[in-house]
């Protein structure tokens, strides 16, 4: 509710319920991937409130946002996503680790039933676990990426730009899973330049501009009409606030 960061946030308000997609849509600018990492509690926020389940809460670094179940699929896989030189299956269970190791020891067995489970459960191509995550093709990289954070039993999942620079079909595949996975009781925030992905996925959609939420759709109101006009900040019918 009304978050505030500088210039770069200047009052965004959005709620995101169990079950259901919320896309931000907006230009080069308008404040989505800073909100997700306020969100996220990558950044601290200068204004605005927090709330989960109707209660304030203050996330002061990303890991209290993990403890309290979110997830979040960063823009740049390259840089804030996978480790290069480590395998899939450390990739994989890297945020996992927490719950995987006693006294500084690493269950294994329970380590490879998770990687397992999840190569099986979104179709991850690769030669073996231990593989490099560097040799795979992007779109698989993705899927461990998502599988990192389904491995967390998240309740609120964070995606930012979740098909960029992956082929056509990981895209499909990619777009169908978070379509499932909301129909499982995930929450989805997702952030996508891609007005189809915004249209075909979205129960509603808020659109920024400016570091300030200017309308929000549901519904048949979700439409590339409307959603450009109100990022042009034109009077947008059918659903803007």
């Amino acid at each position: 509710e009304h978050l505030a960061l500088g210039r770069r946030l200047r009052d965004v308000s959005v709620t995101v319920r169990a079950g259901e997609v919320v896309a931000l849509a907006g230009l080069l600018g308008s404040g989505r991937t800073e909100t997700a990492r306020v969100v996220f509690g990558a950044d601290r926020a200068e204004g605005g409130t927090l709330r989960i389940d109707g209660a304030e809460r203050v996330f002061r670094e990303p890991s209290d946002a993990i403890a309290a179940g979110f997830g979040f699929l960063s823009e740049d896989r390259k840089v804030e996503g996978i480790v290069p030189d480590m395998s899939v299956r450390e990739n994989l269970t890297l945020a996992l680790m927490p719950r995987l190791s006693k006294a500084g020891i690493i269950d294994e067995t329970r380590q490879r039933q998770i990687v397992d489970l999840f190569i099986r459960r979104l179709g991850i191509k690769l030669a073996s676990p231990d593989q490099k995550i560097r040799e795979l093709s992007g779109g698989n990289q993705q899927k461990v990426l998502l599988a990192r954070w389904l491995a967390m039993e998240p309740r609120l999942l964070i995606l930012d730009e979740p098909t960029r620079g992956i082929d056509v079909g990981a895209k499909a595949e990619i777009l169908k899973l978070v379509r499932e996975l909301a129909g499982q009781g995930l929450g989805v925030l997702m952030l996508t330049s891609e007005l189809e992905e915004v249209i075909s996925l979205a129960d509603r959609v808020k659109v920024l501009s400016d570091g300030r939420d200017v309308a929000e759709f549901s519904g048949a109101a979700i439409t590339e009409h409307n959603i450009m006009a109100a990022m042009a900040e034109v009077g947008a019918p059918g659903g803007a606030e």
